[in-house]
């Protein structure tokens, strides 16, 4: 009867310990090493452990090294002073993570396989931690006793490894989810949306010290058409890697979209120039591989302390001004927001205001208007491109390139989007039948395209305004096609199955190439104004505008050539046998109303 009462107080201690050590690791512990020191403090507390030091397999070295030592030695601090790597076979520790097999040595002394660490440590026991049939590291711990560890001590360690290689293979799922969520999937860095998460968090504590530092290629879609898309993308990953080389692990640097990088760094503004021109300095440097050996880039930057912006979206606005700044200022690509971008960082506010306000109102001064596509054999209305505009209360008329760019910065470019979008179409819904044979493009950001809602909102509105989708054709620059290709992709195919047409804007001037065209569901493109422009007297603008014709022409395209102003330019492109046009030989963009009157006028419609 004793022996049977000792024996459940036995189960009932086990019970208790397998019970503290669960609940440690399925409630307490987050991160990997959080885990694993948890484990480590547990063991020494609930086995009478003099200490317990967990080793973890190097993937990439392909050794184990101490990530969790509890002990004597390192009682409370949770840091390794001098982290201990072993080769797999050396030592006990390795000899048990070779095998695979728990190793127990009653005394040290005795085993040639004793690394010695500690001369007062004369027993160990060590058992290998498996995962998906193999072993990912060890659980060790050495006593001054000799013979102390019991086979009692190697079934708990068993079943402590089992556990700790369940948690640690759920917080590596979470881990992977994580930065999944958080990270560019072409270059590993952070993406646009985890930076910007990041940005707001250091900048709610003052951000005094903290620089933003923005970066891209010049010309960089050129060049990318140049060299081709997975060449591109090389460029891009080299970039990344060049910055991961400077900066610690720590340092939050993200590729936002295209060829625009942004990272935060802690310094002085000496500093902070400093530390720009040399990442400026190493991304200049000479290109390795294939179509690019040996290029070198132009880059440029921006920077902006942030205790000298009001929110984190202010201080992407003020590092983009000082990034377009850096363009032209000659100073080595290197530009740091000062006094001389004051004046425009105030109207930048203002227009941020103002804007946010203005779309919040029902009677917006933000409004659609309407340029005409024009069939160029028979001067038929077509369709007409859908423009944002935007008139200030205080200063009339702002730029589009100004005010897309502040929404754009300062996360209003959805609301912005479907602003132009509901009033565009509720002049479509008020022409009825008028517009029914014609096509609109709408403009759309590569931050629309990358919005969850996007495509949903799009569809919504087109069924509340009673507008066939087949009436709507999304307009998308080339920088659009330098996000996510699998988000792109999917949001492209949804719209094309509702009837939405997709039409590809600026064709032939940087990143779009063929490949671009038999990836995407592209109804139609739009010829850059720049070839437009030189058609009449450039034999090589010519050649390039034919070729997109033709290709236009044999993939079953809509081509539409833009920016023509003049009756020479109209002749020529006739002559190439471009069916479509836009600009101000037919007309510049005008208000819904006059639209209206213009359909009305007797200008013949596409039937």
């Amino acid at each position: 009867m004793l022996a049977q009462n000792e024996n459940l107080a036995a189960q009932l201690r086990d019970l208790r310990v397998i019970h503290s050590f669960a609940s440690t690791l399925l409630h307490f512990s987050d991160s990997i090493d959080d885990i694993l020191w948890d484990l480590a403090q547990q063991a020494v507390a609930h086995i009478g452990l003099e200490d317990c030091v967990i080793y973890l397999l190097d993937e990439e070295r392909g050794d184990l090294v101490q990530k969790a030592a509890f002990g004597p030695k390192n009682p409370d601090d949770r840091e390794i002073v001098n982290r201990i790597r072993l080769a797999v076979g050396q030592g006990i520790v390795g000899a048990c993570a070779a095998t695979g097999e728990a190793v127990l040595v009653d005394d040290t002394r005795l085993d040639p396989r004793y690394v010695l660490d500690d001369a007062s440590r004369h027993s160990e026991l060590s058992v290998p931690i498996w995962s998906d049939g193999r072993v990912i590291g060890v659980i060790d711990s050495e006593h001054s006793q000799p013979g102390f560890f019991t086979t009692w001590h190697v079934e708990m360690f068993k079943t402590l490894a089992a556990m700790t290689a369940g948690r640690l293979a759920s917080a590596r799922l979470e881990k992977k989810r994580l930065q999944l969520a958080t990270s560019d999937h072409l270059t590993g860095l952070l993406n646009r949306e985890a930076f910007f998460s990041r940005l707001e968090q250091i900048k709610s504590r003052g951000g005094a010290g903290i620089y933003l530092v923005l970066i891209n290629v010049d010309r960089f879609s050129s060049l990318n058409e140049w060299v081709g898309h997975e060449w591109g993308d090389e460029i891009l990953k080299t970039l990344a890697a060049r910055l991961h080389s400077i900066f610690p692990g720590d340092t939050p640097v993200a590729r936002l979209w295209g060829d625009e990088f942004a990272l935060l760094v802690q310094a002085d503004r000496d500093e902070a120039e400093t530390l720009g021109r040399r990442v400026l300095d190493l991304l200049a440097l000479p290109l390795r591989g294939g179509a690019i050996q040996g290029l070198r880039l132009s880059v440029r930057a921006g920077m902006v302390e942030l205790a000298g912006a009001q929110s984190a979206a202010e201080t992407m606005v003020l590092g983009s001004i000082a990034m377009l700044e850096a363009r032209g200022s000659g100073s080595a690509g290197l530009r740091i927001h000062d006094e001389h971008i004051a004046s425009q960082r105030r109207r930048v506010q203002k227009l941020e205001r103002d804007l946010e306000r203005d779309l919040q109102t029902l009677s917006s001064g933000v409004v659609a208007w309407f340029q005409p596509i024009v069939g160029i054999g028979d001067r038929r209305i077509r369709g007409a491109e859908v423009l944002a505009r935007w008139r200030h209360v205080d200063w009339g008329w702002v730029s589009p390139a100004e005010f897309v760019h502040v929404a754009e910065a300062s996360g209003q470019v959805h609301v912005l989007g479907e602003t132009v979008l509901r009033s565009a179409l509720e002049s479509l819904e008020s022409w009825g039948d008028e517009t029914r044979s014609l096509i609109f493009n709408i403009n759309v950001s590569p931050l629309q395209i990358q919005s969850d809602r996007f495509v949903e909102s799009l569809l919504s509105s087109l069924d509340r305004f009673n507008v066939m989708p087949e009436q709507i054709a999304c307009e998308v620059t080339e920088s659009a096609l330098l996000a996510d290709d699998r988000r792109t992709g999917k949001v492209f195919a949804r719209l094309r199955e509702r009837g939405v047409r997709l039409v590809l804007d600026d064709f032939g001037t940087g990143y779009a190439s063929l490949d671009t065209l038999t990836r995407f569901p592209f109804s139609g493109v739009k010829i850059d104004r720049r070839f437009v422009e030189n058609i009449s007297a450039s034999p090589r603008a010519q050649a390039i505008v034919r070729s997109v014709i033709t290709l236009s022409s044999d993939l079953g395209l809509r081509c539409t050539a833009e920016g023509i102003e003049t009756d020479e330019q109209l002749e020529v492109l006739a002559q190439l046998g471009c069916s479509l046009g836009q600009g101000w030989v037919f007309a510049r963009a005008m208000p819904a109303s006059e639209f209206g009157d213009l359909l009305r006028s007797g200008l013949r419609r596409a039937a």
